[in-house]
């Protein structure tokens, strides 16, 4: 059983009338690598600031590395919890080694000042954190990142138990969010460094945490593995817009795409739309459709492919099938009865081979309007079986061609 380093019991803080924290208990152990999300105001940077011996408490208890908080003094707080914040600026022309060399106070005195310990910690530092190269450079002449560093680096001076980091990254280009990043994950893998990161990039904080906890409103309402915890009913919720979440391909992370805000108008009540797609061409039109309140259906699809993973995010009903499997005619009959009642049929821009050209069998007996998009033909790999298909379709029943999903949408919102 791993050290617990933190532990929150029943915990509520705020500031003036304004309660931010009502009732958080969480703990943090021994090398967890813990991210704290939330939208503006669910109280993320307060408990930091509450854990930090910042702000009062107002109820309840913390306790670090087994001590009573209320009970510490600044100075043993200070040697067993370091605090990275969103940015820090001086008013003096202190040098880097000068501002690193400040992760010591805790353990320096009016009696006892710096000695060669000291100076080999923060060396130490700065080497971990790679800003020794200027350790002679003013701190205010340095940019955003290289600041950043410093800053980190001055916390491992501290020699601390825990890092809080109150949005490390928030300022800094992606270059700067990736290597401020990938510092604290390897001060938390190498030296097993409990580390609890308010974080508002959620694919940041899914890449990185071992854990996430999800705070909204002053409570703690998920908390749990990125993947138990970044799922679409809790981004949602804790957002208040539509997103999408899929599995990072390198990283084996959920990770988020945010969608819109501004609802569509529902233009689309008590029409259904059935798409034939299966590669990635009909992501978009799917959502969007999906937004404007058609009654979405779409097949054959195979599993694994992005308009599939598209249709299970929406709860779409489609027909599927395993992943490199030709479509047979039992899925095509499966196919032909989810569209049977459509008002119109995309199909959408899906490279097309002998493997899924059944997808497109039955047609003529379909009531719905039937729309083709162009680009489809484009990426015909069916040595002319697509036209000539298309061609005894198009004696059946008429087939509008289409040049975009655009051109599509604007004709069935006619």
């Amino acid at each position: 059983m791993k050290r617990e380093m933190l532990r929150c019991l029943h915990t509520a803080a705020g500031y003036g009338e304004r309660n931010i924290l009502k009732d958080i208990t969480m703990s943090a152990y021994e090398g967890e690598f813990v991210g704290l999300i939330g939208a503006n105001g669910a109280g993320k940077s307060t408990l930091i600031k509450c854990i930090s011996g910042l702000i009062p408490l107002r109820k309840g208890s913390i306790t670090i590395c087994g001590k009573e908080h209320s009970a510490l003094k600044s100075r043993e707080r200070a040697q067993l919890v370091a605090v990275v914040p969103q940015s820090y600026n001086v008013e003096y022309d202190f040098t880097v080694e000068d501002i690193v060399m400040m992760g010591r106070n805790p353990y320096l005195s009016l009696r006892k000042s710096e000695g060669k310990e000291d100076f080999e910690i923060v060396k130490e530092a700065m080497e971990a954190t790679n800003t020794e190269q200027f350790r002679g450079r003013l701190y205010n002449e340095l940019s955003g990142g290289e600041r950043q560093r410093v800053v980190l680096a001055r916390a491992i001076a501290q020699k601390p138990q825990i890092i809080l980091l109150d949005e490390p990254t928030s300022a800094l280009d992606i270059h700067h969010q990736i290597e401020v990043m990938e510092l604290i994950s390897r001060l938390n893998q190498e030296e097993s460094m409990t580390v609890v990161a308010v974080l508002h990039d959620i694919n940041m904080a899914s890449r990185f945490c071992k854990r996430i906890v999800m705070l909204q409103n002053g409570v703690i309402t998920a908390d749990g593995t990125p993947a138990e915890v970044i799922n679409r009913k809790n981004m949602e919720s804790l957002y208040q817009m539509k997103m999408l979440i899929q599995e990072s391909p390198l990283f084996q992370k959920p990770q988020i795409i945010p969608v819109r805000v501004m609802e569509e108008k529902k233009i689309g009540m008590n029409r259904h739309i059935h798409v034939i797609c299966g590669a990635s061409g009909a992501v978009r039109l799917l959502e969007e459709l999906d937004s404007r309140g058609y009654f979405v259906t779409a097949g054959v699809l195979n599993q694994g492919s992005e308009d599939w993973a598209v249709c299970r995010e929406l709860n779409l009903p489609c027909v599927e099938i395993e992943p490199f499997t030709p479509v047979t005619e039992e899925k095509q009959q499966e196919n032909l009865k989810l569209m049977a009642d459509a008002d119109a049929i995309l199909i959408a821009d899906v490279p097309f081979g002998k493997s899924n050209l059944m997808n497109l069998r039955g047609l003529e007996n379909i009531p719905g309007k039937i729309y083709f998009h162009k680009n489809a033909l484009s990426s015909d790999y069916t040595d002319g079986e697509l036209v000539l298909l298309l061609e005894k379709l198009g004696k059946e029943k008429k087939i509008t061609y289409i040049g975009d999903h655009d051109e599509f949408l604007k004709k069935v919102t006619r």
